[in-house]
């Protein structure tokens, strides 16, 4: 199979840097397999769960896997509707244990196309049996609004009469309440049989208990039957839990966008001609074609063409991006104008998007405390409102009034209880909050990490790579005349000992070597001062290139003096000597980032203190931190001295947030309470702070933390209301002012309020 639109001409481990140090290769995952359709990784099985109705189902699976044996640890998420299980593999039969939860009624398995298609089929029998519901409801209630009430208000209970219409909205009401009522049945029947008491559990005891009492009465005649309860209840209900669904969805909105972005279908070039293939069987080095307005299968080099990429979905960067060739593409983003021809670099689980995704997915799957909180409440609340209310039926009873009536303000306690709303509270924010941080460029590790960050009082920022862009350019080298070398030696030699290092100052020194680098031997690192190698050639001793503290006597040297002026300029000196020899110094130049000082000003506003805290001389960071109009800095400061700084403020009350370039900080990372670093190229997965940056854009931060206090005063909110609402309500049903039928409408209303708040984090 041709492609169409081909241009004109057709045709690794992860890696870390260390400060001044060599490279150090990460494992590469292994091929992952299917395993009962889930994804293995290790000791811990990743899933996506269907056939979720409230958040009551999600604890009905933590129950029953953890049940099974071998598995240690079971997190559900009914927000994101997905699953996780630490197991024993020695132990543990996932075949087995997903096979229990599908006798449960519930499915497990990768997230894919299909699995978006069934959840949108889920929806559409909601819908069926809201209609059931309600088709059926209507004519039940026509019946007793035009006949049965007044009948009723006469005094006539045991005519042919109306025991004939009896009859008929016993057949009407069967239906209504076993077809339209069939998902939370459903969801009692799980919960009994995982040992649990949920919402589900509550209203079918309440609409089982007023149906039954209303056969018994029908069959033997001689009172009133309640089937218009029972299917109003079943009507707001259903009404309220289609409206929930639609919510939910809304709220996974943006995270479905993220797990969608990967195209199925890829252009791969195959014996000379471009077939069309399965995106998941591309291999690093297969090459392939990306039209105009397709999405890119795999992370891939660009070989020929270029073309503007639309990379707003997986980086939040709303301008498309110019690529030519050289140049990384991403899987999941779109060529918005010309055709590109690619090498495949990363494919499958290794490509960034990949990363990104699983780093979503592992968020949604861990609870925040006050998520485990409400869930334990709700579980307890459930078995109190069961208690409440056979309390409730003895009472009314004893006191003289009828079992029917005592029945009814029974069942209006179970209806009006809602549990569901305290489960709902805190998954469906925090489910739309990290959604919406994915999509700006935003991958938070745990959702505890929206808690800290909505406390941040500082904020400590490193300076090269993260206040200054961190691609230095070399503007002079000086040499001290004693040494006997010129220029390019001086910065060759340099070159030399920093050749094995990634740091942002050993590539701009390389880079500046025009000769051939002389080789160097034993390596050696010294964290956040420089390094050190033995290098062949005239000088017998060991070579240092660093700081001013990692050679002895820059003080005496007669180029202090010029090394002071560039440092003023916000330059960085990088000393080379050995032994008692100052050789010369190489100088600098970082340009500030750009989204620095109005990221900076924007902290600021919301009252909390930045600091700079930079390794670098002094002189050059009072330089940046002049030109970013920042008057809190120190020079000089070593990776455990930062770590110390970050200590005494956190003793003195403070939370406090650290942002650096993951390797050199360290420390201080490790120290803070949040810790912020950006992901260069595609090491997503190899960054291990609690939030990364997939972009360079200081101004994430003010968000972040604004979209955090935001977050935090809707899980408040939510639980607030959830906790006032079943205070109030309950007690209005037992003393009979609440009937069942406005019961369900206001626990109904209870949910939906819930829902409605968390959405408003979408705006």
């Amino acid at each position: 199979m041709v492609a169409p639109n081909s241009p004109k001409s057709a045709d690794t481990k992860k890696q870390k840097q260390t400060q001044h140090g060599q490279t150090t290769p990460e494992s590469r995952s292994e091929d992952r397999g299917l395993v009962a359709s889930i994804l293995d990784r290790g000791e811990t099985a990743h899933f996506r769960v269907e056939g979720m109705w409230c958040p009551n189902c999600a604890t009905n699976i933590e129950a029953s896997l953890r049940n099974e044996p071998g598995i240690k640890k079971a997190t559900i998420s009914f927000a994101g509707e997905q699953g996780r299980v630490e197991y024993d593999p020695d132990e543990a039969d996932l075949e087995s244990a997903l096979a229990h939860l599908k006798g449960l009624g519930y499915q497990a398995h990768l997230t894919t196309d299909l699995d978006n298609r069934e959840a949108e089929r889920q929806q559409e029998r909601m819908l069926l049996q809201l209609i059931a519901a309600a088709g059926f409801g209507m004519q039940v209630m026509l019946i007793y609004l035009v006949q049965l009430y007044p009948l009723y208000a006469s005094g006539a209970f045991d005519t042919e009469n109306v025991r004939n219409l009896q009859y008929v909205v016993w057949v009407l009401a069967t239906p209504a309440l076993f077809v339209g009522g069939f998902s939370f049945l459903l969801g009692a029947w799980r919960s009994l049989r995982a040992g649990n008491v949920g919402m589900d559990t509550l209203v079918s005891l309440g609409t089982l208990s007023a149906y039954s009492y209303s056969v018994y009465v029908t069959l033997t005649g001689g009172g009133e039957v309640y089937f218009d309860s029972v299917v109003m209840i079943t009507m707001f209900i259903m009404l309220g839990r289609y409206l929930e669904k639609i919510g939910g969805a809304r709220a996974r909105k943006d995270i479905r966008h993220l797990l969608k972005l990967r195209p199925d279908k890829a252009w791969q070039r195959i014996d000379d001609e471009w077939q069309e293939v399965r995106a998941s069987k591309l291999v690093p080095g297969d090459r392939i074609l990306v039209r105009p307005g397709e999405r890119v299968s795999a992370d891939a080099e660009i070989l020929e063409g270029s073309a503007a990429l639309d990379e707003s979905l997986l980086t939040g960067e709303s301008t498309p991006v110019e690529k030519s060739a050289g140049d990384t593409v991403y899987a999941g983003t779109i060529v918005t104008d010309d055709a590109l021809i690619c090498r495949v670099t990363r494919a499958g689980e290794e490509t960034r998007l990949a990363q990104i995704t699983q780093v979503v997915e592992e968020t949604l799957n861990t609870k925040p405390p006050i998520q485990r909180l409400a869930d334990r409440a709700s579980g307890i609340f459930a078995f109190g409102i069961v208690g409440t209310a056979i309390l409730t039926f003895l009472g009314w009873w004893l006191s003289g009034t009828s079992p029917s009536q005592a029945l009814l303000t029974a069942v209006a306690v179970l209806v009006v209880a809602c549990p569901c709303a305290l489960g709902l509270a805190t998954p469906l924010a925090v489910a739309i909050t990290l959604g919406r941080t994915a999509q700006q460029g935003i991958l938070v590790r745990n959702p505890t990490v929206l808690e800290t960050a909505a406390k941040v009082g500082r904020i400590v920022f490193d300076k090269t790579g993260t206040l200054t862009r961190g691609r230095l350019s070399v503007v002079s080298a000086s040499v001290d005349p004693q040494t006997e070398l010129s220029e390019e030696d001086l910065l060759c030699l340099a070159a030399g000992v920093e050749q094995y290092s990634e740091h942002p100052v050993a590539r701009a020194i390389v880079d500046s070597c025009s000769q051939s680098r002389p080789q160097a031997e034993k390596f050696e690192v010294a964290r956040g001062l420089g390094v050190s190698a033995h290098v062949d050639g005239r000088i017998q001793e060991r070579v240092r290139v660093g700081s001013s503290r990692y050679l002895e006597g820059t003080e005496q040297s007669p180029l202090i003096d010029q090394a002071q002026e560039r440092a003023e300029r916000g330059e960085t000196v990088v000393w080379i000597g050995w032994k008692e020899v100052t050789a010369g110094f190489i100088a600098l130049r970082d340009e500030p980032e750009p989204t620095a000082s109005d990221a900076l000003r924007q902290l600021e506003e919301r009252g909390i203190t930045t600091v700079m805290l930079s390794g670098d001389d002094p002189r050059t960071a009072e330089a940046i931190a002049s030109e970013l109009g920042l008057s809190d800095y120190a020079g000089s400061t070593a990776p455990n001295e930062k770590a110390e700084r970050i200590k005494e403020w956190q003793e003195s009350g403070e939370t406090v947030a650290m942002i650096g370039d993951g390797v050199n900080d360290a420390p201080a990372l490790a120290q803070a309470d949040l810790s912020i670093t950006t992901a260069s190229g595609t090491d997503v997965a190899g960054e291990t702070s609690d939030v990364v940056l997939t972009r360079s854009d200081l101004t994430l931060i003010p968000w972040l933390i604004d979209l955090s206090r935001h977050a935090g005063r809707t899980i408040r909110e939510n639980l607030g209301w959830a906790f006032a609402y079943n205070l109030m309500a309950v007690p209005l049903a037992a003393f009979g002012v609440i009937s069942p039928v406005i019961a369900a409408g206001a626990m109904a209303t209870s949910s939906l309020l819930v829902v409605g708040n968390s959405l408003r984090l979408r705006g």
